[in-house]
């Protein structure tokens, strides 16, 4: 499927329904299917392999960032505990330290954490688009091969009653499971 803007497809959808309730010979003639993201990224072992694999390799950034915190505390403490004993160049030194690993720790932070570009952010989209791509293509040949008219993602659309009928989440994970093996 591709990224069509949330308040457009809604527009499509309230439109379709509303023709449909209509009971006129269009609402006989319209095929919807539903799928549930979520619930395939939870159960579609390819997701949850790339899952575990964004966990580790976060679990490591983030152990990396405190690592760099502590080193700040330390350094901070050091300051603090050892001011009166020492030198104004030597505390102008580890003043000088402490502000080189805030700075970098900073840096760091964000390379790794920024929400719009972050490491974080691209690898996360770097192991889910293939996922997203192998669904698509699922759920566009279910579409075709069902005469579906339109195939919406309750995960992200606010769906207030839909029939069990209707909802090819199953058959969407059965096909990903054909694929991977």
């Amino acid at each position: 499927m591709r990224a069509y803007s949330l308040s457009i497809v809604s527009a499509f959808v309230a439109a379709l329904l509303l023709t449909a309730g209509a009971g006129g010979a269009f609402a006989d003639e319209v095929k919807i299917g539903v799928i549930d993201s979520q619930r395939i990224f939870r159960e579609y072992q390819e997701a949850k392999d790339a899952e575990t694999i964004f966990q580790g390799e976060m679990q490591q950034w983030q152990d990396e960032i405190e690592a760099m915190e502590r080193e700040i505390l330390s350094k901070r403490e050091k300051i603090r505990s050892q001011q009166l004993l020492l030198s104004q160049d030597k505390l102008d030194e580890l003043q000088g330290e402490l502000e080189q690993l805030s700075m970098e720790y900073e840096r760091k932070r964000s390379e790794i954490l920024d929400p719009t570009n972050g490491l974080a952010v691209r690898r996360n989209q770097e192991l889910s688009q293939p996922i997203n791509d192998q669904i698509t293509l699922v759920v566009e040949r279910l579409g075709a091969e069902g005469g579906f008219d339109l195939i919406v993602d309750s995960a992200t659309i606010n769906v207030v009653f839909m029939s069990p009928d209707i909802d090819l989440t199953d058959k969407v994970l059965v096909e990903l499971d054909k694929a991977g093996n």
